[in-house]
């Protein structure tokens, strides 16, 4: 009998926070096209703070690589983030209010602050299999959410550009490019580290969870 793919044993052992994901309050609003848009604003704010990290993150990733194949996938990823991202934002940012500088300059709210930070210890600390579970939620969350808004995208133009972004074909391959080589990785990967790679990939899901929410609720650091 042969094994399941290492990526159907994490999405089945995480589906109670997929199922969380999928109910959150921002999300139905963003799809129903009535998220109001300082909300998304926050989100986005985030975002740029978020992805400036996860460009190192990968960059890292590719530094770990033994073969020069996915050591070129992974600084092309990173690439695409600082490029394609970016772009995205940047067409986003002035009809939200947003100056990208100025976010840069501000301190991140709590919830990025804590999922980029420990995104950045899987990779200061972790194997190559551990980063690539630690930010494979990031992609998988993304492509699933455009995935769901494609059939009828949100009444909103903002928000159906940016569902559409993360629904192309395009972004698709990338993330099946992703899971491909979670799996080739937790092939060869002993039991424990299997294991940290289940633990990393549910905690940056966790944190996906808290990313959307904290948007949606606005949160900011609680003392000055």
């Amino acid at each position: 009998m042969t094994e399941e793919p290492f990526h159907v044993h994490l999405d089945r052992a995480t589906a109670a926070t997929w199922d969380a994901i999928y109910a959150l309050p921002f999300l139905g609003a963003l799809a129903a096209g009535r998220l109001e848009e300082a909300r998304f604003a926050f989100f986005i704010s985030q975002d740029i703070h978020y992805l400036d990290a996860f460009a190192g993150v990968l960059r890292r990733a590719a530094a770990l690589a033994d073969d020069e194949d996915t050591r070129a996938f992974l600084d092309s990823r990173a690439e695409s983030v600082l490029r394609v991202e970016q772009a995205l934002h940047g067409t986003f940012a002035p009809r939200l209010g947003l100056d990208v500088a100025a976010v840069r300059a501000q301190e991140p709210a709590p919830v990025t602050v804590a999922y980029v930070d420990h995104m950045r210890s899987t990779a200061a600390h972790g194997t190559l299999g551990e980063v690539i579970a630690a930010v494979l939620p990031c992609y998988w969350v993304y492509r699933r959410v455009g995935e769901r808004l494609a059939p009828a995208p949100p009444p909103h133009e903002l928000y159906a550009t940016w569902a559409g972004a993360y629904a192309s074909p395009e972004f698709g391959d990338a993330v099946n490019r992703q899971i491909a080589l979670l799996d080739a990785l937790a092939a060869r990967a002993s039991n424990e580290e299997r294991t940290r790679m289940l633990r990393w990939f549910h905690r940056s899901l966790r944190y996906e969870w808290m990313f959307w929410d904290q948007a949606d609720r606005r949160l900011a650091w609680p003392v000055v």
